[in-house]
């Protein structure tokens, strides 16, 4: 006797174990009904509160699925949802390019996070490789359990048969009704002539045209529905006694065992490293930080001495974190002395690189008032800041609780994009080198012209600024571009009109093109700059 579906759920064998959810179709049109407003919140609209009212819905979905389920949330690991409610906003408050590919990241991630962890498990009890693997591990689940989820669902489609059913009497309604609209529609037409240029709008639309977008849109939504269906089941399913590390992780927690490092070997290491650490600081005091007198009489004027350096010395400092975790890591520790002394080792040597990152901070300064501030160098500033705060955290974690060093570098990544936000690189840029050109008369107004709308209106008062100031620059259009002969194009303005140009550029950019002003793609700096070029359509 054939055994029917129904039966394999109520009876599962060993072989054909039943899916561990009551109800995969509501998942399935929770997935579906996502990917749906999916494609109607972002497709060809400028990102803005659509990110963070998607992100909602997918939290309200998840939640929604889990209740019918009986799953409740594991509330120990909820606190994800303030960052991740923290970076969907700010694509409604910040326009920089980078920023919102560095929010949009952060967005992923941390639903990855709250997919794996929704359930079940501690998210802090990842290693950095966790952190770092988690994300993939759940796109790769989330494909994997798409088809145990989708296959009931269309298993129950077609026993139930009612979609078929109402489906063809309304397709052959459809097919009847064709050329009766016809001929009402070009009777309706010839009895007045403006419902005629209704219907004349109506068959001018390039629907033909439209047809392979139209295609191109339905197949995103099918493969959106396909992963939210996956990812939705796998934040559903996972228990507390899953594992919660990959096979990869598995496999290198074995390597110490096979390679580690003898203690005499870490211990040389560490010593030779600290000495070349300590005689390179201990020149730092003598030279950058004791002044300029020092270094003149060595031969080097003081600016060539501090306005470099930076970038290699923000290697060294994140160089040697991963040299002292992976000794950590594999350096074989036989009693309490010698753990006692590597650990004293490598906080000498986490001290010694924080002295380094104050050089590298130093020189940063120097090389900022000379020249200007750019989104590279505030970037290495923020980044620096939250390495020390990292090395900081890793000397406590070394002394107390070494297992919980990789949360700390989580957040600490988190605060690092949260910092970028709260300043608003290109508004705080554009201040800032302004207010030296107040002082200085220096101003690159090319890489000024270049920022996003979060700058207008500083650009609005750069304008007020460069009134009276003749001598011309490069233009943006030429500074940008390859084998431009300057000698048949007028690649000179002053920094007035340069700035003037940019801001015309951009009204009649918002002017021209509206979908920003969509409540879906709402942006704070958007509608500011608006705001702030208003008195361009007076002038």
């Amino acid at each position: 006797m054939e055994t029917t579906h129904d039966e394999l759920i109520a009876k599962p064998t060993e072989s054909a174990k039943p899916f561990p959810l009551r109800a995969p179709v509501r998942l399935v049109q929770t997935a579906v009904t996502l990917s749906i407003l999916a494609d109607w919140l972002f497709y060809d609209k400028p990102l803005g509160v659509s990110l963070l009212l998607f992100v909602a819905l997918v939290v309200g979905g998840l939640w929604w699925n889990g209740r019918h389920e009986a799953i409740p949330a594991a509330k120990r690991n909820l606190w994800l949802l303030l960052p991740l409610g923290f970076f969907a906003s700010m694509a409604m408050l910040r326009t920089n390019s980078t920023l919102t590919t560095l929010n949009v990241l952060a967005v992923l991630c941390l639903l990855a996070y709250l997919a794996f962890f929704y359930a079940a498990g501690r998210v802090e009890n990842l290693n950095l490789l966790g952190y770092a693997l988690l994300p993939l591990r759940v796109f790769g689940g989330s494909l994997a359990l798409s088809a145990p989820v989708i296959g009931p669902t269309v298993q129950e489609m077609k026993q139930s048969g009612n979609g078929r059913r109402r489906l063809l009497p309304l397709l052959r309604g459809l097919l009847l009704a064709l050329p009766v609209l016809l001929v009402f529609t070009y009777l309706l037409s010839s009895a007045d002539l403006i419902f005629a240029d209704y219907v004349a709008d109506l068959f001018s639309l390039d629907i033909f045209d439209r047809v392979a977008e139209w295609i191109w849109r339905g197949t995103i939504i099918v493969l959106l529905s396909v992963l939210l269906a996956g990812g939705l089941a796998l934040a559903l399913t996972r228990r507390a006694e899953d594992e919660e590390q990959s096979a990869l992780e598995r496999g290198l927690a074995q390597l110490p065992g096979h390679l580690a490092i003898g203690f005499i070997e870490t211990t040389t290491i560490l010593v030779l490293v600290n000495m070349l650490f300590a005689a390179f600081v201990s020149i730092q005091f003598t030279y950058l930080f004791g002044g300029a007198a020092n270094v003149t009489e060595a031969g080097y004027t003081f600016a060539d001495y501090a306005r470099r350096g930076f970038f290699e010395l923000l290697t060294v400092a994140i160089l040697t974190m991963l040299l002292v975790l992976g000794l950590n890591w594999l350096a074989r520790r036989e009693n309490k002395g010698q753990i006692r002394l590597f650990n004293g080792l490598g906080s000498v040597l986490v001290g010694l690189v924080l002295v380094m990152l104050v050089s590298a901070w130093r020189r940063m300064a120097l090389y900022e008032a000379a020249f200007g501030y750019t989104e590279l160098r505030l970037i290495v500033y923020v980044c620096m800041a939250w390495l020390a705060v990292t090395l900081v955290w890793f000397w406590l974690t070394l002394w107390l609780r070494p297992d919980r060093f990789a949360i700390g570098a989580l957040l600490a990544v988190m605060g690092f994009v949260a910092t970028l936000n709260l300043i608003n690189p290109d508004a705080f840029i554009a201040r800032q080198n302004l207010d030296r050109y107040g002082r200085s008369g220096d101003l690159d107004v090319a890489y000024l012209a270049s920022l996003s709308d979060d700058a207008v209106p500083q650009l609005v008062r750069g304008l007020n600024l460069a009134v009276g100031d003749a001598e011309k620059q490069l233009t943006p259009a030429c500074a940008d571009a390859w084998m431009m002969d300057y000698e048949e194009v007028d690649c000179y303005a002053t920094p007035y009109e340069i700035i003037w140009e940019e801001l015309n550029g951009r009204y009649q950019s918002l002017a021209t093109d509206t979908t920003w002003q969509r409540w879906t793609s709402f942006n704070v700096a958007r509608w500011q700059a608006w705001g702030a070029l208003g008195f361009l359509a007076e002038s």
